[in-house]
């Protein structure tokens, strides 16, 4: 059936065309970039990428990729984007797809896109996520590229409060900024209840670089079983260069026995491990080179959604994520003893259990479901899109 929007079904050749930039689609991890695509109902989605991966967990109905290219074209387009910094090409595909406008995915995709916004004559929107934000930021050829940005794109989306100051900071229009949360499948994450069992299993979902924290979580978790001993263990999902010293830090902790480093997994597999787990610990911080979540790990939605209970720090939008109290314990960042009173308090109060699964779960379908979220993505698509057969002036 044709996708149905405010005045019935459509046809699927008569919706405008909504343009996605992203340089590889899609990283393992980059399930909630999907779901802005695929939730899409009143556009058509057409995603513009220099590469592919997971394309089986991750469908989409157009796509072109400029690996596919001629070997001429992509040697072409390897040049210019080295020198220049641009995408040579987007334009004329934008062009002849007639799309409506082009949404870029990351800040540095965005600056990458400006020459494909005037040669598409579309408007642009740029969503930022994170080291985009903070960490591209603090080197100067970046901030110029993004204050170029700023001085044309449209429009600017970021995940909460913190991403919003941030680019304020960095020199973005603060009347250009919209805050637009993420969004889970909730029809995919199955959600159940949790109570406490005889052994409390304990997640990481999480690339293992610094601005996860993991150490903390680690060191917290072996400073609860200290003062309150009790059976658990600890499945650790993702993959980065911190990983030997995080095995070594495991050992050094006493927690080996009761610990497993799985590495990347499909989304699909990730759900499952979500679905086994009780307690999700994502104890975020800001790296050393400035490097932040910027707004807050998707996967503390995807945990909330399944019904876990989650242990995490007031890191960027984290607060955003996960209601301090309800869905979660919250704790300052590096705090190993104020993440370890969470752990030993969800230990030691498992009657709070039920009612924090809930609450999590009833917070991430007001705030972040993805259909909903996908409807309000098109409201802001028609802010700003290209009325059919006219072109946008800078």
């Amino acid at each position: 059936a044709a996708p149905a929007g405010p005045a019935g079904p459509r046809a699927v050749g008569l919706m405008p065309v909504a343009a996605h930039a992203t340089a590889l689609y899609l990283h393992t991890a980059g399930s909630w970039i999907h779901a802005q695509i695929a939730g899409l109902q009143r556009y058509q989605p057409l995603v513009l990428a220099q590469d592919t991966a997971n394309l089986d967990q991750f469908p989409v109905p157009a796509l072109v990729s400029a690996a596919a290219w001629p070997a001429p074209q992509r040697l072409a387009n390897r040049l210019v984007r080295r020198v220049w910094g641009q995408y040579p090409f987007y334009g004329g595909l934008l062009r002849r797809h007639q799309a409506a406008l082009l949404h870029a995915h990351f800040g540095y995709e965005g600056a990458r896109c400006l020459a494909a916004r005037r040669g598409g004559r579309v408007p642009l929107l740029t969503s930022f996520y994170g080291a985009d934000a903070t960490q591209y930021a603090r080197r100067p050829e970046w901030l110029r590229r993004y204050r170029r940005l700023f001085a044309v794109g449209e429009a600017f989306l970021v995940e909460g409060t913190a991403m919003r100051a941030q680019l304020v900071a960095i020199g973005c229009p603060p009347d250009r900024i919209r805050i637009h949360h993420l969004g889970v499948d909730l029809e995919r994450i199955v959600w159940r209840e949790r109570h406490r069992g005889p052994r409390v299993r304990f997640l990481i979902c999480a690339g293992l670089k610094e601005k996860k924290g993991i150490p903390w979580a680690l060191r917290a978790l072996a400073a609860a079983q200290t003062e309150h001993p009790h059976p658990f263990e600890l499945v650790v999902v993702g993959d980065g260069p911190d990983r030997g010293a995080l095995e070594h830090l495991v050992a050094q902790l006493g927690l080996g026995p009761h610990t497993r480093f799985l590495g990347m997994v499909p989304y699909a597999e990730a759900l499952g491990h979500l679905d086994r787990a009780d307690i999700l610990l994502q104890t975020s911080v800001t790296a050393v080179d400035g490097d932040t979540e910027g707004g807050a790990p998707v996967v503390l939605l995807d945990a909330q959604a399944a019904g876990l209970l989650v242990v995490a720090t007031r890191h960027a939008d984290i607060p955003e994520y996960v209601v301090d109290g309800h869905g979660g314990l919250l704790a300052d960042e590096r705090d190993v003893a104020g993440l370890a009173a969470c752990i030993r308090r969800l230990i030691t109060e498992p009657e709070r259990w039920p009612a924090m699964s809930r609450a999590g779960r009833a917070h991430v379908a007001a705030q972040y479901n993805a259909a909903v979220q996908a409807g309000r993505l098109e409201a802001l698509y028609d802010e700003f899109a290209k009325p059919p057969g006219q072109s946008r002036a800078d």
